[in-house]
């Protein structure tokens, strides 16, 4: 299977060429956690393989990022999709599942600080980068609605367009990287939630 944006050398899913570029992504997060950037040949090292194997599976630097971010984004789905949902908002009640969203996006953004870091960096002059971001963004952004407009038929958030609720809230949760909120922990712990939750609740009977 050959990743979109890449050069690859195709591989069947669980065959050896899936399993080493597995690991090569592995190791390029690990030298990325640890130093804040990578060489294909430091990572073909700590991978046990050659320099031009990294290079089989990642045709550049912004190809390898491209990868990690992947495994980054997938994590966030799969996370997301378990607070960010109708039925932990029918459950939990609205300020709770927006705590928990924020714990979530929060937890990520320290986990793969570095990587976000990195990607950061490159992505005005990364096509590559770019394009894979504004998709993510656009995903994201579904995602929410979704959750908005469910909430609306619940009852549970406020009428209004959704599309206007979502932006506000995608803008507030996307500012959760910033240096204001890891020197602030409680900004994030009580403020945003709560911040939020007045924001989104329908009107008191």
């Amino acid at each position: 299977m050959v990743t979109s944006g890449s050069t690859d050398v195709p591989s069947r899913p669980g065959g050896k060429a899936a399993r080493t570029r597995r690991l090569l992504q592995r190791c390029t997060l690990d030298v990325i956690a640890e130093t804040g950037e990578f060489t294909g040949e430091v990572v073909a090292e700590r991978a046990g393989v050659s320099t031009a194997t990294f290079y089989a599976h990642f045709a550049t630097k912004d190809h390898a990022i491209e990868a990690c971010l992947a495994v980054c984004f997938e994590e966030y789905e799969e996370r997301m999709r378990r607070v960010e949902s109708i039925e932990h908002l029918l459950d939990a009640g609205l300020e709770a599942t927006l705590a928990a969203i924020v714990t979530t996006i929060t937890r990520l953004n320290e986990e793969y600080r570095a990587l976000l870091r990195l990607a950061r960096a490159r992505i005005q002059a990364s096509h590559l980068l770019r394009d894979q971001s504004r998709s993510e963004e656009h995903r994201a952004f579904a995602a929410t609605l979704r959750f908005v407009q469910l909430g609306q038929a619940a009852g549970r958030i406020r009428a209004g367009d959704p599309e206007v609720l979502t932006a506000t809230m995608r803008t507030v949760v996307e500012g959760l990287d910033s240096w204001t909120i890891r020197a602030h922990p409680g900004v994030a712990e009580r403020e945003v939630p709560e911040l939020l939750s007045r924001y989104l609740s329908p009107p008191a009977p």
